[in-house]
Formats: C-alpha cells, sequence, structure tokens
C-alpha cells in the first residue's frame, strides 16, 4: 500500500483504516490490498453506501467515470455500551439507516439550513461528510463547539452525546459508519 494518488490512507486506528480513493475516469489502479474486511465504501460522487464483505467484491476499475470514494475498512470494534439516546431511534427524520447487521451500521445524516436536531448520542464511528459541513455543537454537559469540514473528508470520532446544529445555508448531509460489537 503506497500512500500516494490514487489511494490514500486518511487515517488508521485499532477498530477502522480510513482509505481516500481518486481514480481518473480510465485510469488503471495499482493493485490494492485492505488491511481488513469487511469494508464500506461511501460513492462521494453519488453519496451512495456500499457494503463489502469479501475481497472478490472490491473492483478498482474507474471505467468511463471518475471514481472518488472513501472506503472504511473494519478492523475490529470498538467497546461501547447501548446508547440511551441512540440518535437512529430519537430523531429518524435527520438519521436513516442505509444498512445495519451485526458488524457495522451505516447511518446518513441530514440537515436543511440552520436546522437544529434533539440532543442525540453517537457510538465510536467514522464521519464521512458529502457537503460541506459546519455545524454549532451543543453537548450534554452544556459545553458548546464548532466544527467544519469540506465535503470528501473522513475522521474517526469518539463517543459523544450533543445536539447538532448546520450553521450553513446549505443542506447538510453526512454518512456516519459505526463498527458494531459483532464477529470480525
Amino acid at each position: 500500500m503506497t500512500n500516494s494518488a490514487p489511494y490514500q490512507v486518511a487515517f488508521e486506528n485499532e477498530y477502522v483504516r480510513i482509505v481516500h480513493v481518486n481514480l481518473a475516469a480510465g485510469q488503471d489502479a495499482p493493485k490494492y490490498t485492505p488491511v481488513a474486511m469487511p469494508m464500506v465504501r461511501v460513492d462521494l460522487n453519488s453519496g451512495q453506501t456500499h457494503y463489502l464483505e469479501h475481497l472478490a467484491e472490491v473492483h478498482d476499475d474507474a471505467g468511463k467515470t471518475a471514481v472518488r470514494e472513501i472506503r472504511v475498512e473494519l478492523k475490529s470494534a470498538p467497546k461501547s455500551e447501548p446508547l440511551e439516546l441512540d440518535a437512529v431511534r430519537l430523531d429518524p427524520a435527520r438519521y436513516t439507516v442505509d444498512f445495519q447487521n451485526d458488524r457495522v451500521r451505516i447511518v446518513r445524516l441530514g440537515f436543511a439550513p440552520h436546522e437544529r436536531g434533539l440532543m442525540v448520542s453517537h457510538p465510536p464511528r467514522v464521519l464521512v461528510t458529502l457537503t460541506d459541513v459546519a455545524v454549532k455543537l451543543k453537548f450534554l454537559d452544556g459545553r458548546t463547539d464548532e466544527r467544519g469540514a469540506p465535503a470528501g473528508l473522513a475522521g474517526w470520532l469518539e463517543t459523544e452525546t450533543l445536539q447538532t446544529e448546520n450553521a450553513r445555508d446549505q443542506p447538510l448531509q453526512v454518512v456516519l459508519v459505526e463498527p458494531k460489537s459483532g464477529a470480525f
């Protein structure tokens, strides 16, 4: 695995490896071997998510269109307690499940411009930005924070209980990849 284009490791810990993939239309991709399977692919062009169980399902063929995606290789699951304020259960209008099994839950989060959500909890997770993000956060203990990132980035976040407000004049959309305690 090389850290130069078209594959770039953005982050790695004991639970996940996050890889940015950028292939030009028609570009032949060098061989890539993930450090772990299964894998979640987030297509940055379409916003679609894909869960891949086996290496044979991974195709690195740009074809006629460019490939821009985030890959989340699932190495192991962090210890996590059931969430009293589970975002999907409490706020299903904003948090929808794209896919779920015993290894991962893939959640799509959407906020209208300047919309404020409920106080919810999130387990350890990878956050992938599908749009530019600027948010105001209020935590359970009263602390506040502001965070932002351009579209097309991914990062690891620990367990948090917070209320999110979209600080932009545009809709916000992200994907959350939550490793679960199932067998790896």
